[in-house]
């Protein structure tokens, strides 16, 4: 029988609207966090009175008191920001367990994208940008008083610009936001679902940190440049630990077999 020669065009899956190529994603990724952080950083450092003037809409100048400080809307948003923390943290650390201990009740009872490597991911991403960036550092050496702090807003401190280490806070300082780091650290666990819903779960973290970001600032807590660079600088650190922790592009828990000491184990247990 005569071979058939096919001379139908070439189109690249990309074309015909399929995912994009492996990587590119985190391209963008990575030079949207650079963008937003290399914008937030130099318009509030070369413009620094624009933090005064944002903090302002929500301080009562006549009455010279904060009307948000203990609003219990408000304090309810910080509290269930809280509660998701801790619950992820929770169940990334008992996956972590139950890998290690058990790994052959894990591969019946645990998805395979909850490995082992998923779970260290987590919680290195929690213990590296808010644990020791955000409160470990910033927060305890950036001298910056918070806004109910400074003077302009009935306080006795000087205010100062975000990236000043000069100013009278000697403890728990304005910069940077610990539960805006928090709130953008759940990008983490976005990250770890299933690819076809994955921006979704990225859109609603960045979602929920805008409003955790937004209620620091209307309670008197943070400045806007706060807000903006530690959820900058969580994202990025969370970028970074993605690629060497989860390592895109080779066999993980998302694209193949697991490589990971766990993934291991749980072939063995299969093959057992």
């Amino acid at each position: 029988m005569a071979r058939q020669t096919d001379f139908s065009p070439r189109v690249p899956v990309t074309a015909l609207g399929q995912p994009y190529p492996p990587g590119s994603w985190r391209r963008v990724a990575l030079l949207a966090i650079l963008a937003v952080g290399a914008a937030a950083g130099l318009v509030f450092g070369l413009f620094p009175q624009l933090d005064l003037a944002i903090t302002a809409l929500v301080y009562d100048a006549a009455r010279r008191v904060w009307p948000y400080a203990y609003d219990p809307t408000l304090q309810t948003v910080r509290d269930v920001n809280d509660m998701i923390v801790r619950l992820v943290a929770i169940a990334a650390g008992v996956v972590l367990i139950v890998r290690l201990a058990a790994p052959r009740a894990a591969v019946m009872w645990l998805p395979a994208a909850l490995s082992l490597r998923a779970a260290l991911f987590v919680l290195t991403t929690l213990a590296v940008a808010p644990g020791l960036i955000v409160n470990g550092i910033l927060k305890p050496h950036g001298g910056r008083p918070r806004p109910i702090e400074v003077t302009p807003f009935g306080g006795t401190l000087d205010f100062v610009p975000w990236w000043s280490p000069f100013g009278g806070c000697d403890s728990n300082c304005s910069f940077a936001s610990g539960e805006m780091s928090s709130a953008t650290w759940l990008l983490a666990a976005a990250l770890l679902l299933p690819a076809p819903l994955r921006p979704l779960g990225i859109a609603v973290v960045l979602a929920w940190a805008v409003v955790v970001g937004g209620v620091r600032i209307a309670m008197g807590g943070h400045f806007a440049s706060d807000v903006l660079l530690s959820g900058v600088l969580t994202a990025l650190t969370v970028w970074v630990l993605y690629v060497v922790v989860m390592r895109p592009g080779q066999p993980t828990p998302l694209t193949g077999p697991d490589s990971s000491p766990a993934g291991r184990g749980d072939r063995a247990a299969r093959s057992a």
